[in-house]
């Protein structure tokens, strides 16, 4: 039986390989794994000794139906070349690259692709995982991918014309939220006579029971803002600078990250 082939085990291969086998979507036996730096298996290896280790990408892909690239994005189409000998009408290429679009792809392999773009949140079995499956991708294997995601959180089937924007939600704004949150800690903090560790803690907190509320009642954002900013209360007039700030900064964010989405593009056009 074929195996489903992993070339590449940098971050994201790392939290995608490990929360499918913990989820139990993939046994260890089922897998193959290559990647140019073979010692960043060794604890795998020894966590699963059933996984099969090669540093021959061609062997990886020679063994297996199923094949996640888990590299940059510079090298996907690198990778397919190196393997392009030992793919067959059954090869199904999934990659991670949300700027290379599958067109471009499908110039080196004429075959199933399909572009997934997870969150650093499948590591707890969270977040949404956006895909985009060619013409080529038959049901049941598209059903297989999906089903291999929804182990490791939600998933969301997304027109390629919308991968931009959905990565902008789902793969970057875990820092985003962050890097608000951590503003908010920061300056509660020099308003009071809390550390920066304490309203960080109190911030988390907030953040996470805000967030399951949200999700386990399923509320929607201005039901939860109505039912905390009371008319002529405290939290009605932060919520009015927010309404005042906040438009143009995210404005300026979308902005910046989808004219950084088409530069990228623009540069991938040029080298393929």
């Amino acid at each position: 039986m074929k195996k489903v082939g992993f070339i590449g085990y940098g971050s994201m291969g790392q939290v995608i390989i490990n929360a499918f086998i913990n989820s139990e979507a993939l046994k260890p036996d089922q897998i193959i794994i290559s990647t140019r730096t073979t010692s960043k298996l060794d604890n795998i290896k020894k966590t699963y000794p059933e996984i099969d280790i090669t540093p021959d990408n061609p062997t990886t892909a020679l063994k297996s139906n199923l094949i996640f690239l888990f590299v940059g994005t510079l090298d996907v189409i690198d990778v397919i070349e190196e393997i392009i000998d030992k793919t067959t009408k059954n090869t199904h290429i999934v990659y991670i690259s949300a700027a290379l679009d599958l067109k471009m792809v499908n110039n080196v392999f004429n075959g199933k692709i399909t572009k997934v773009m997870p969150s650093l949140t499948s590591e707890i079995y969270e977040g949404v995982s956006l895909i985009c499956h060619n013409s080529e991708v038959t049901d049941d294997e598209s059903e297989y991918v999906n089903s291999l995601f929804s182990a490791i959180g939600d998933y969301k089937i997304v027109d390629e014309v919308d991968f931009d924007v959905g990565a902008d939600i789902t793969s970057c704004a875990p820092a985003f939220i962050a890097k608000i949150f951590m503003e908010f800690a920061y300056k509660a903090s020099l308003n009071s006579g809390f550390t920066n560790q304490e309203t960080e803690q109190m911030v988390i907190k907030t953040l996470y029971g805000t967030s399951k509320l949200l999700n386990d009642k399923n509320l929607g954002f201005n039901n939860l803002i109505s039912s905390v900013a009371t008319k002529g209360g405290i939290t009605e007039e932060g919520i009015k600078i927010l309404d005042d700030k906040m438009p143009e900064i995210f404005d300026d964010l979308f902005k910046k990250t989808i004219e950084k989405h088409e530069i990228i593009k623009r540069e991938l056009e040029e080298q393929y």
